[in-house]
This record gives C-alpha cells, sequence and structure tokens, in this order.
C-alpha cells in the first residue's frame, strides 16, 4: 500500500555545522538511513560514511518530509580531484532511499536532480554515483562508465614473503598511511583528519608492511558491507603491496578469495602475476554538470601528455589520428573522457576514487 502524500517538503540538512537546530533533524536522517539500508545500530550510517556524515569535510542530505515523516533522502558532497596534470571538482551522490510506504512517487528522483543542482553551482564538472540499478539512474542522465582494473587471488597461488606484515596500530601508523595515501598518483583531496575518521569505518582491516624501519604499504579489506572481501583502498610500494596481499590471503583469509581493485591506466603487472583471475569492469555511474569544462579539462590533459588531437567544435568531434569521436551527445562526452570497460582504444583521463571515498 502506498501512503498517501499531497505536498512533501523538501528540506536541506548540512553536516559541516553540527548546531542545535540541526541536531533532530539529523539524528532522524541517520535512524532512517540505517532503517532503510538495514546496517543496524542507530549511528552505523554515520559511521560507515564519516567523510559524508562528520563535519570535516561533511556534505549536505536533501530530505523529503511527509509532516515531520522522513520519507526519502539522497546525500551529496564536492571533492577535488587531484592529479598531477589535472584538477576538478566532483559530485558525488548517494544514500538514496524511500520509505517503502512512499516508493513509486519520484522522489528520489527529485532529490538526485536537485542534488545534481547544487553540486554544478558548486563548481563540479561530474557527479557520480554507484548503483546496479542502471535503469532507475539512465532517465536522471547517469551512464555506466569509467574504468577500473580488478584482480581476484587465492591461497593456493601465493606464497608468503619475509618481512614485517601485521595489523595496522592506529596510533602508530594513521599519519603514515595518509602519506602513503597523498603519494597516489590521482586521487580525491583528503586531510589526515579525514583519513584517521576512514581508517576506524566499521569492519575494516587494516594491514601493513614495513621496510628498513619504515612503512612501506598498506591495504583495507572489508570497507563496511559494500566492499566484503575487498581491497578498494591501497597504497605503497608495489611490490610491498604484492607482500602485503599474499600475507593476508595466505593466512587471516585463507578461507577465502580477495579482490583488488585498481585504476585501469596504472601499471599493475606485479600484483596481476601473484592474481587467479582478472578482468576490468566501470568504475561507477556518472552525469555531466558542465560539458564545456569537462571538455577542456580533457583537452589540457591532452596537451600536457603530448597527445595528438584535434578537436572540431563544427562538427563536434574529436580526431585522434585516424580514429574520430563524435562529442555530440553526453553519452559520447562520458565515454570519450573516462572511457568503460569496452572503449578502450583511446587515451582516457586517469580517473579512480578509492574505495574510502564512497557514500
Amino acid at each position: 500500500m502506498i501512503s498517501e502524500v499531497s505536498r512533501p517538503q523538501f528540506l536541506k540538512v548540512s553536516y559541516r555545522a553540527f548546531s542545535d537546530s540541526s541536531k533532530e533533524i539529523q539524528e532522524k536522517v541517520f535512524h532512517f538511513l540505517n532503517h532503510e539500508s538495514g546496517t543496524g545500530g542507530v549511528r552505523a550510517v554515520k559511521e560507515e560514511y564519516p567523510s559524508l556524515f562528520r563535519a570535516s569535510p561533511g556534505g549536505e542530505s536533501l530530505c523529503a518530509m511527509d509532516g515531520d515523516q522522513l520519507i526519502s533522502h539522497v546525500a551529496y558532497i564536492d571533492r577535488e580531484f587531484q592529479h598531477p596534470n589535472v584538477r576538478m571538482k566532483v559530485g558525488l551522490i548517494g544514500s538514496v532511499a524511500t520509505h517503502s510506504s512512499y516508493r513509486g512517487r519520484g522522489l528520489a528522483s527529485q532529490l538526485i536532480q536537485q542534488a545534481c543542482l547544487e553540486l554544478k553551482k558548486r563548481g563540479c564538472l561530474i557527479a557520480l554515483l554507484w548503483s546496479d540499478q542502471n535503469d532507475f539512474y539512465l532517465p536522471l542522465g547517469f551512464y555506466r562508465s569509467g574504468r577500473e582494473q580488478d584482480l581476484r587471488f587465492s591461497p593456493k597461488f601465493l606464497r608468503v614473503e619475509e618481512g614485517d606484515v601485521r595489523p595496522m596500530n592506529f596510533d602508530k601508523d594513521a599519519h603514515l598511511i595518509w602519506r602513503l595515501y597523498q603519494k597516489q598518483d590521482f586521487r580525491l583531496d583528503r586531510s589526515l583528519e579525514e583519513q584517521k575518521k576512514l581508517l576506524k569505518v566499521p569492519n575494516a582491516q587494516v594491514y601493513v608492511t614495513e621496510k628498513e624501519g619504515r612503512l612501506s604499504s598498506y591495504i583495507v579489506i572489508n570497507k563496511g558491507a559494500d566492499f566484503t572481501d575487498y581491497i578498494h583502498e591501497w597504497g605503497g610500494e608495489l611490490s610491498e603491496v604484492q607482500r602485503n596481499i599474499s600475507y593476508c590471503q595466505k593466512n587471516p583469509f585463507s578461507d577465502r578469495p580477495l579482490t583488488l581493485i585498481a585504476p585501469a591506466q596504472s601499471d599493475i603487472s606485479i600484483l596481476k602475476q601473484i592474481s587467479e583471475e582478472k578482468w576490468e569492469g566501470a568504475l561507477g555511474l556518472i552525469k555531466i554538470l558542465e560539458k564545456n569544462l569537462l571538455l577542456s579539462t580533457y583537452m589540457n590533459y591532452l596537451k600536457t601528455k603530448n597527445i595528438e588531437h584535434v578537436w572540431s567544435k563544427n562538427k563536434d568531434s574529436i580526431l585522434f589520428s585516424e580514429t574520430e569521436f563524435s562529442i555530440q551527445t553526453d553519452t559520447d562526452v562520458i565515454q570519450l573522457v573516462f572511457g568503460d570497460e569496452n572503449r578502450n582504444t583511446h587515451p582516457t583521463l586517469p580517473f579512480f576514487l578509492w574505495g574510502f571515498d564512497s557514500i
């Protein structure tokens, strides 16, 4: 049975400032999301996604209300994507949920559209979300795109190498892990304060290696329910990452395979050597917010890499050597700039969001 709601009220909740006046509605958001997502515990979602639901850096919620009852919710946050040759603001959207009695009325769609407008006002070039419900998000302008590499391991393919591999010591290692994160070729902005909160996400197990008296790698396994048995956050010397994975797969995770997710453009051949299976997948669902600025950012990246191309504005196309790519539609532009798991014949923008940044 669908409950009647003639005219829902819409409101915005910010987590960048936790005032007494907003405390009640924030707690209502946490309770609603925990109930609808089935994570359990009044503060489970708040702990699961500290980047969004805590003050630093903090995001916003858009809520639909039926009187005092919260009936639909969407969260969003703007971040800076950093690369040696590219910087751009991106918007992340998540925690999409509607009360079971109010589904089918387009409430979530309205909130997502409003979130995209808010992100565009803040200068974001794209919005990104993660979902396997492609058909729901396609009419809203979100297309499956981006590229990542996936490697699956097995204990029978691995041998444990000498050296220190141990669980993270938070007080000793947190700032060193953050330094390794900062060395990633491309990443979202992340402060040390945020890194410390992310390392305490429920169920996450962090293992580190040491080499010559210094922290040489870290891997994060089981970042909450979203990444059970996945390594979606890792960093350090690849040979040390390999040793870290080998130890974990042979010891604490010997009863089930681990899967690592990596940027498609990264050379991880040393990790492929110990994998049982490998494939390429899509990064997520992407929507363009500023088409011309995104194309300009992409063109500037090509110039910095000395990649020959011709942008024909009259024909709405980009020419690489003898291959021409249309840029007439948003789908064309997204596939050109970010690629997908089926189209890898041209240079794409290196783009990857390490696992802790999901919301």
